[in-house]
């Protein structure tokens, strides 16, 4: 997802630009190809990964790094921040190759995180929900619009789905949904965010993790439900434990963004997917 905080973000980029990085070279193919936007790529202002592309703003330790370690696995993590569905298949900027090169006949673990971006969530939760915080709220004033862009990407991510079983077809997908970022409750970190603008900005989330669970279903990838275990860890939780930044974000500096807690609970439901699937003993 976009950060909320653009200059937040834009401001995090330029202060390692200075950096000259030798970029790695991997080759395609690798056991387990990571491909997502900035959901699966960043921890924002911590842990960043200076090797990377540094428009995409990716972690050392994100989740994808973390499934990596934890099960031993050669990783080409071509996550990206901002990265919608046609990105995949094209090049995201300078520097930037398609997410989809990463794929190959050696590949045998795919993970897929993306459709915020394609589904404008930033836009119609910044500007419908946050800026109607004054007045009666995004949920009072609904916007059908909303829905119709979630339910379209249906279709773009059926058909990605597809091209990774073609290029990797001796892979498993792996579809990671959006965790609870909020419940029917609001907090001071939300800067005035309205309680049911909370509870409607989650079910849009979750609208969108139907569709991608759908086309996953459609296509013989495996979803991963991470609503339920991120229930009491959203955006209103104990900085200690939360799994996203708030609008006051202290942690990342991006709202909406997983915080390493939030990393390390994604990453803990991924690798239990994996290992309960038997793709690693084959």
């Amino acid at each position: 997802m976009k950060s909320l905080l653009l200059t937040g973000a834009v401001a995090l980029v330029f202060a390692f630009s200075t950096h000259t990085v030798a970029h790695a070279e991997v080759q395609p193919g690798a056991t387990y190809v990571a491909l997502g936007d900035s959901g699966a790529a960043t921890t924002g202002a911590v842990d960043l990964d200076v090797a990377a592309p540094l428009r995409c703003v990716r972690s050392t330790a994100n989740a994808p790094k973390l499934v990596a370690e934890r099960l031993g696995l050669a990783l080409d993590d071509r996550t990206c921040s901002s990265a919608k569905i046609p990105d995949l298949y094209g090049s995201q900027g300078a520097g930037i190759g398609p997410q989809f090169d990463a794929l190959g006949p050696a590949t045998r673990i795919v993970t897929l995180h993306m459709g915020a971006n394609d589904a404008a969530m930033t836009e119609f939760i910044l500007g419908h929900c946050h800026a109607g915080a004054l007045g009666a709220g995004c949920a009072a004033e609904a916007d059908p619009q909303w829905d119709n862009r979630i339910d379209a990407i249906a279709p773009a991510y059926g058909a990605a789905l597809a091209e990774i079983t073609r290029r990797a077809p001796a892979a498993t997908v792996f579809v990671d949904g959006w965790p609870t970022y909020l419940t029917n409750t609001s907090c001071p970190a939300m800067l005035g965010l309205l309680p049911a603008d909370a509870a409607y900005i989650q079910s849009k989330f979750e609208r969108l993790n139907t569709v991608v669970a759908r086309a996953a279903a459609e296509h013989g990838a495996v979803y991963i439900d991470t609503v339920a275990a991120s229930r009491e860890f959203g955006m209103c939780a104990d900085p200690a434990v939360r799994w996203f930044d708030p609008i006051l974000a202290d942690q990342t500096l991006l709202p909406y963004h997983p915080t390493r807690a939030g990393h390390r609970g994604v990453a803990e439901l991924i690798v239990a997917a994996v290992e309960s699937s038997g793709v690693l003993a084959r």
